[in-house]
C-alpha cells in the first residue's frame, strides 16, 4: 500500500541501485588495462507495482538490479580467432623461412652459388696450367670449400629442423595445458551459474584462454547450458571423440601427444615412439606403437607431423575414441594424427616439409656434381672401375697415417648414398694434389689440361640433377649414354638443368615462399588489429564513458537520498504533530 514508508523503500532501493551501479563501475574502471577484460553493466529493472483499489491504476515500487552482464559480441570473437588462426601459421613460416634464407645466404660472394662458380673456375684455370702444383693446390682448396659448405649448410638445416621438432613438442604440452585450464574454468563457471550467479569474470578468463588457442588450430566453440561449453578442432578426420573441452562435467575430452621418433624394421613396418601429452621429462610417458601396412612416404608424413590424437590420459586412440595399449600394432589408418589446415601447427607441419625438401636438394646439387666430376675425372661410367674417385663420401672413406684410402671398394659402393651431409674431396687428392687426373691420359703429355678443362665444362652442362635420388641413384643412371666415348665430358641430357640453373630454382622458390608469408604476416596482422579494434569498441573500457556513468549515478543517488530525507521530515511532522 502507498505512503511515506511505500516511498521511503522506493528511494532506499534507488540507493541501493546506484550503489550497485557504482560499484560496477569502479570494477570497470579498475580493469580499464586488464588484458581480455570485457566492460560489465547493471541492468536496471522496475520492481513490480501494486494496484491501488478504487481502479486508479497501479504505483510503481522503485527500480532493482536483475543482472550485472558483460558486453561481449560473440561474432566478434569468432572472427578475431578465425583470423588469428591463419595469422599463427604464417608467423611461424615467416620465422622458419627467414631462418633457412639465412643459412642459404643468397646471392652473396660467400654463398653456395659463389663457391660452385669458384670450383669450376678453379679447373678452368687448372686446364691452362695442368703441371702447376699451385693451380693444383687451388682445385683442392677450392673443393674443400665446397664441401665443407655443402655439409655446414646441411648440418644448420638439419638443425632448424629440429628446433621446429623441438617447437612442436612444446607447442604440444602448451596446447594440453591451455586444454586443461579451459576445462577446470568451464567447470567453476557451470558450477557458479548453477549458484544462481553470473560469473562475467571467469568467462573472460575462459575467452582469454580460447583466443590463445586458436593461435595453434582452428576452433569451434559450441555453447551449452549455464554458460557451458564444448570445444572443438574444426578439423577432426576420422576421429569421433574430437571434443578437448567438454561442458559434461563426467565427459571423455581428447588431448595430444608427440611423436619423438619412428624407425623401420622390415619393408612396410615401422616402430614410433611417443610421449604422453608431449611430456618428456618422465620415462613412464614413453610409449611405443608398431605400425604395419606403411609406406617409406606414409613414415615421412609421421616424422612431418608428429602429433597424435590422444585420451585425456595422453594415451594414443583410435578414431572412436578407443585407446591403444603400449606396445599394440595397428595400421597406418588407426593411427590418428592431428592434421589442422591453419595455425600455428599446420605451420611448422608445412616448414618442416619445406627444410625436408631444401635438404633433398641440396643433396641433389651435391650428388649432382660428384658423380658428374668422378664420372669425368675418371672417365669411367661404372663406380667400380674408378680407381681414385675424386668425391667420397666422408662416412665410409678411411685412410691410413699417410692419407691414402685403404677401402677403394667400399668408398666406391658408398657412392650412391653421397649427399650434402657427407660429400668431401678425397684425403688422398688433397693430400697430393698432383693426383688430381687434369690430362687425357696417362701418355698425354705434361702440358695436357684436357681433362681439367671437361671437368670446368660440366659448369654449363644440361644434367637431369631433378632425377637424384628419384629415378637417379648410381653413377651409371646419372651419365649412361651421356659420358663421351673418350670420358672428356658429358653431353647435354634431355630435359636437363645446369648446376647453376638448379640450385638458382631452389633459391628463387625459397625467396617467393618467404615472401609470401611474410605479406600474408602483415596483411592478416593488419586485419586482426581492425577487427580487434572493433572488438574493443565494444567490450573495452572507455574512461571518459566510465566517468559519464559515475556522474550520473553519483546524482540519482543524491536524489534517493534527498527522497530519504524528505520522507524523514515528513515523518517527524506527522509524529511530533500528532504528539502536540
Amino acid at each position: 500500500m502507498s505512503g511515506l514508508f511505500s516511498t521511503f523503500n522506493i528511494a532506499k532501493r534507488g540507493m541501493s541501485v546506484q550503489q550497485k551501479s557504482i560499484d560496477v563501475t569502479s570494477h570497470n574502471i579498475a580493469n580499464a588495462n586488464t588484458v581480455g577484460y570485457s566492460r560489465q553493466r547493471a541492468t536496471i529493472v522496475t520492481t513490480t507495482p501494486y494496484t491501488v483499489q478504487g481502479g486508479v491504476g497501479q504505483i510503481g515500487t522503485g527500480a532493482e538490479i536483475s543482472k550485472i552482464e558483460r558486453i561481449r559480441d560473440t561474432f566478434l570473437d569468432y572472427q578475431v580467432r578465425n583470423e588469428t588462426t591463419i595469422l599463427g601459421k604464417y608467423q611461424i613460416r615467416d620465422n622458419f623461412l627467414y631462418e633457412v634464407e639465412n643459412i642459404l645466404n643468397e646471392p652473396s660472394e660467400t654463398g653456395l652459388s659463389s663457391l660452385i662458380g669458384s670450383f669450376f673456375d678453379a679447373f678452368q684455370e687448372l686446364s691452362k696450367q695442368p703441371n702447376s702444383s699451385n693451380s693444383r693446390t687451388v682445385v683442392a682448396q677450392k673443393t674443400l670449400a665446397l664441401t665443407n659448405a655443402l655439409n655446414s649448410t646441411y648440418g644448420q638445416l638439419e638443425a632448424l629442423q629440429t628446433n621446429a621438432q623441438d617447437q612442436m613438442r612444446h607447442t604440444v604440452t602448451n596446447i594440453n595445458s591451455l586444454l586443461d585450464q579451459l576445462d577446470r574454468l568451464n567447470q567453476e563457471i557451470i558450477s557458479v551459474t548453477v549458484a544462481g550467479n553470473t560469473p562475467n569474470d571467469l568467462m573472460d578468463k575462459r575467452d582469454l584462454l580460447i583466443d590463445e588457442l586458436s593461435i595453434n588450430f582452428g576452433i569451434v566453440v559450441e555453447r551449452e547450458e549455464f554458460n557451458g561449453i564444448n570445444i572443438k578442432p574444426t578439423e577432426s578426420g576420422k576421429v569421433k571423440a574430437n571434443i578437448l573441452v567438454n561442458s559434461s562435467p563426467n565427459g571423455d575430452a581428447a588431448r595430444f601427444s608427440y611423436i619423438s621418433g619412428i624407425e623401420k624394421v622390415e619393408e612396410g613396418s615401422y616402430i614410433i615412439t611417443y610421449y604422453k601429452n608431449g611430456d618428456m621429462s618422465r620415462e613412464s610417458n614413453k610409449q611405443t606403437l608398431k605400425i604395419t601396412g606403411i609406406t617409406e612416404e606414409q613414415a615421412q608424413e609421421i616424422l612431418n607431423k608428429r602429433i597424435i590424437w590422444a585420451d585425456k590420459n595422453g594415451q594414443a586412440i583410435k578414431g572412436d575414441g578407443h585407446p591403444i595399449a603400449d606396445k599394440a600394432e595397428i595400421s597406418f589408418d588407426e593411427l590418428m594424427m592431428f592434421e589442422p589446415a591453419s595455425g600455428s601447427v599446420n605451420g611448422l607441419y608445412s616448414v618442416q616439409k619445406d627444410i625436408q625438401d631444401y635438404m633433398d636438394q641440396l643433396d641433389k646439387l651435391a650428388k649432382a656434381i660428384a658423380l658428374a666430376v668422378n664420372a669425368v675425372h675418371s672417365g669411367k661410367e661404372d663406380a667400380s672401375e674408378d680407381t681414385l674417385p675424386f668425391f667420397v663420401n666422408k662416412d665410409t672413406a678411411k685412410y691410413d697415417s699417410s692419407g691414402k684410402l685403404i677401402n677403394t671398394e667400399d668408398t666406391l659402393n658408398a657412392e650412391v648414398e653421397i649427399s650434402a651431409k657427407n660429400i668431401t674431396i678425397n684425403e688422398e687428392i688433397l693430400k697430393d694434389v698432383m693426383k688430381i687426373n687434369a690430362g687425357k691420359d696417362e701418355n698425354s703429355g705434361e702440358g695436357d689440361g684436357t681433362r681439367a678443362l671437361a671437368i670446368a665444362q660440366l659448369r654449363y652442362g644440361k644434367l637431369k640433377i631433378q632425377d637424384i635420388n628419384e629415378s637417379i641413384n648410381t653413377r651409371e643412371d646419372f651419365v649412361k649414354n651421356i659420358l663421351k666415348d673418350d670420358g672428356l665430358g658429358l653431353n647435354n641430357a634431355e630435359g636437363g638443368m645446369t648446376f647453376d640453373s638448379y640450385f638458382k630454382d631452389t633459391v628463387d622458390r625459397l625467396g617467393v615462399q618467404a615472401q609470401e608469408a611474410s605479406r600474408m604476416v602483415a596483411n592478416q596482422e593488419d586485419l586482426l588489429y581492425s577487427i580487434e579494434e572493433t572488438r574493443a569498441a565494444v567490450s573495452g573500457v572507455s574512461l571518459d564513458e566510465e566517468m559519464a556513468n559515475l556522474i550520473q549515478f553519483q546524482h540519482a543517488y543524491n536524489a534517493n537520498a534527498k527522497i530519504i530525507a524528505t520522507i524523514d521530515e515528513l515523518l517527524e511532522v506527522v509524529i511530533n504533530g500528532l504528539r502536540r
